[in-house]
Parts: C-alpha cells; sequence; structure tokens
C-alpha cells in the first residue's frame, strides 16, 4: 500500500467511525457512554472529543450540536433554539403523574393505599403508568401492596451518584 492509499484509507476509517459515533448519538434516546460508542465506533478517550469537535463544526449552521453531560453524549437542541421550541415538546410525565411519583419518591416505600388515600383514586392510572415506564415497583407483602422507586428513576433524575439528594 502506497502512502496516499495509506492516508486515503485512515481519512475513510476516521470519517467512518465519526459517521458511526454521530448516528449513535442521534438515535439514542439517553446520554452515550464512552464504552459503548467504544464498542460501536472504536474510538475512545480524545478521538471521541476530537471527533465530536468535527461533528460539531459540520453542525455548526444546524439547530443542534452534541454534548458531554454527566451521564455521556447526546444530540440536543442548541440553548437558541430550545428558547423557541420547548412548549412544544411533549413531557413523558404530566403534573398529576409527577406528582404522585414524588410522593412515592418522597416516602422511600409506601402502600398503594397511602398513596390513594394522599392522590386520589386517578393514582391508580398513574402508579400503572409509572410502573410500566420502569420508574417504582410494586411488591405483595402479605396483604399490603408496596411501591418504591427503582434505579431507572434515579438514573433518569441524575440521582444515581447520590440518592440522598432526594
Amino acid at each position: 500500500m502506497t502512502r496516499s492509499e495509506s492516508s486515503t484509507y485512515h481519512s475513510q476509517g476516521w470519517e467512518r467511525a465519526k459517521r458511526l459515533l454521530e448516528a449513535l448519538i442521534f438515535s439514542s434516546s439517553k446520554p452515550v457512554s464512552e464504552e459503548e460508542i467504544k464498542r460501536v465506533s472504536g474510538l475512545m478517550g480524545v478521538a471521541i472529543e476530537k471527533a465530536v469537535d468535527e461533528i460539531n463544526l459540520e453542525l455548526s449552521d444546524h439547530p443542534f450540536e452534541i454534548v458531554k453531560t454527566d451521564e455521556g453524549w447526546e444530540m440536543r437542541l442548541k440553548k437558541d433554539y430550545m428558547k423557541l421550541f420547548y412548549r412544544f415538546i411533549e413531557p413523558e410525565l404530566n403534573k398529576a403523574e409527577l406528582k404522585t411519583l414524588a410522593v412515592i419518591a418522597a416516602k422511600g416505600e409506601t402502600s398503594v393505599s397511602e398513596v390513594l388515600r394522599i392522590r386520589g383514586g386517578s393514582a391508580s392510572n398513574h402508579i400503572r403508568k409509572l410502573i410500566r415506564m420502569g420508574f417504582i415497583k410494586k411488591e405483595r407483602r402479605g396483604r399490603r401492596t408496596v411501591l418504591s422507586i427503582t434505579e431507572k428513576f434515579n438514573k433518569y433524575f441524575s440521582l444515581e451518584k447520590n440518592p440522598d439528594k432526594l
């Protein structure tokens, strides 16, 4: 292989790794870890940062960018666009569901009947949805059904490093 062919190959390999990185981050609904990036694209460490810088330069005229957060790498709207479009983004949970979740999280562990007493009968639907989404779990303990938060709850609300923040 000539020097020119080798340079072209490495350039194509770099571009392919960048595109894989971009596609992975774009398609993920949650931040992507460096381990996942390495597994998919082969990039790691400063190579990830260099690739992200190049991708963001290519995206400079676009409304989104790739950023690093405590949880990993993610693609999101730039701040100027977020201000314009935040009202169109549907939250995963409505206010009533969040209040029900807050009751369960604040108590750490509580019975279904206690949540229904505090939040009312409509909380039954909230509880089903929260279980389906993986934010809470339900356990039978004798005649009682107990609700508690899950690891997914901690990760989603960025509490996995310090659950005592709740």
